[in-house]
């Protein structure tokens, strides 16, 4: 069920380190995610990003992917010790965090949660879920009791499904999914934000276009792809102005 055209897609700029201290200046992104699996997590490093966010004047996703959810080699291993002066310090009501359904968050483990959007998701690097498995995962993210809207953030919560199918009919199906998924998202009472991720080369139109399916969000790159199929900022902007 594609969105309306005048449907705003927020753009999601996934950073490593390097990328990350090297902006002098906010990149034409809605939110910088903040991959803290492919930062250094030595003493210091926290309180570091946390100046750069200040000095950006940007509103971050804060990711922290375990390794068999990511094509990517971790850089460092954080604790929510080493974690915690940048999740103190990050202004409130402005910053989504990212927690995995199906996976313990641990370095998340005490996070208050009342401070941040929260965006729920899932990954699979060997398949496709099928719709009744993805509204397993979406069931109890209808269920959290959301109080008040949170005026900075477009939603307070967002359900995420990053997937590489197998098959033509896997993508086929991932993708009618996504269409569904994104629909029943959109009849709550405070509506869940959607992001349908086909990963891979066959799914670079739904990360241009995401509103294709029914997505509210997408993730780009600014030099190296983070995730197969993954379009650098440039391109998707070029693209999507046309």
């Amino acid at each position: 069920m594609p969105l309306p055209g005048n449907q705003k897609i927020h753009i999601i700029l996934t950073l490593n380190e390097e990328e990350f201290f090297g902006l002098e200046k906010k990149p034409e992104a809605d939110f910088l995610e903040i991959r803290l699996d492919q930062f250094s997590s030595k003493e210091g490093n926290a309180n570091k990003i946390l100046k750069q966010i200040e000095k950006l004047n940007a509103a971050c996703v804060l990711t922290y992917r375990q390794p068999e959810d990511s094509s990517l080699q971790s850089v460092g291993i954080w604790t929510q010790e080493n974690v915690l002066p940048l999740i103190n310090g990050l202004e409130s009501e402005k910053h989504y965090i990212d927690l995995e359904l199906d996976k313990d968050n641990s370095i998340f483990t005490n996070l208050d949660e009342s401070r941040f959007g929260i965006i729920r998701s899932i990954h699979n690097f060997s398949g496709a879920p099928s719709r009744e498995e993805l509204l397993f995962y979406l069931n109890p993210v209808m269920e959290e009791v959301l109080a008040t809207r949170k005026t900075e953030l477009p939603f307070e919560r967002i359900f995420k499904v990053a997937a590489l199918p197998k098959s033509q009919a896997e993508i086929k199906s991932f993708l009618e999914s996504c269409s569904y998924i994104a629909s029943q998202c959109a009849k709550q009472n405070m509506p869940i934000g959607f992001c349908g991720i086909l990963m891979g080369e066959e799914g670079q139109e739904y990360r241009i276009f995401p509103e294709r399916i029914g997505s509210q969000f997408t993730y780009c790159c600014l030099g190296k792809p983070k995730a197969p199929g993954q379009v650098d900022l440039k391109t998707l902007l070029e693209k999507r102005s046309k």
